[in-house]
């Protein structure tokens, strides 16, 4: 008997250690989550399509990128748009950005560009760079995924030299049968 009376508290914490522990997992959720009710699921073909977004757009919009503090190569802004004057020294969303891939031997790698259009942030692999009739420099840039965006970037006109030059030029956006133009200002580090 006395036995059985310095084994009670043991028997009690196991039982109470037991107890707590089946308490908490009736309170976890389960993992019965339909696939349905996940808001990344298309809805079946055939219905409900006017919620399906088209591939080729209805217009083109271009956004802006607030990319900062993100590391970046180039950097350009509308030069058509006016800064905010309201005394913050915030840095002027971009239109378009381009970012250097790093090898870890010290070689550079890719170069890719970002732009925005209709609402989405495209990712861009540069392709051809040349000298058009009027002494432009321009640079081609195609996205990778469907639906298909293609950007050129047209350069008029350097100031300075190095990490200091400025450049001013145009992009035009197409996508489909759209295509959107604006003027740019902008620099890149070597």
């Amino acid at each position: 008997m006395a036995r059985l009376v310095r084994g009670l508290p043991l028997m009690l914490a196991t039982v109470l250690a037991f107890g707590l522990w089946a308490e908490a997992l009736a309170q976890q959720p389960s993992a019965n989550m339909p696939v349905e009710n996940s808001p990344f699921v298309l809805p079946p073909p055939g219905q409900d399509q006017g919620n399906v977004a088209p591939q080729t757009p209805r217009g083109l919009i271009l956004g802006l990128l607030h990319w900062h503090p993100i590391a970046s190569r180039c950097n350009f802004v509308d030069a058509g748009a006016d800064k905010d004057t309201s005394g913050v020294d915030d840095p002027w969303p971009l239109v378009f950005v381009t970012m250097m891939e790093t090898g870890g031997s010290g070689n550079t790698g890719l170069e890719r560009g970002y732009v925005m259009a209709n609402g989405l942030v495209r990712e861009l692999e540069k392709g051809k760079t040349a000298a058009d009739r009027d002494g432009s420099v321009v640079t081609v840039w195609r996205s990778a995924g469907e639906p298909r965006i293609n950007v050129n970037v047209n350069l008029r006109e350097a100031r300075g030299v190095g990490d200091d030059a400025r450049y001013f030029g145009s992009m035009t956006v197409f996508w489909g049968d759209k295509r959107e133009t604006v003027a740019i200002a902008g620099e890149c580090k070597n």
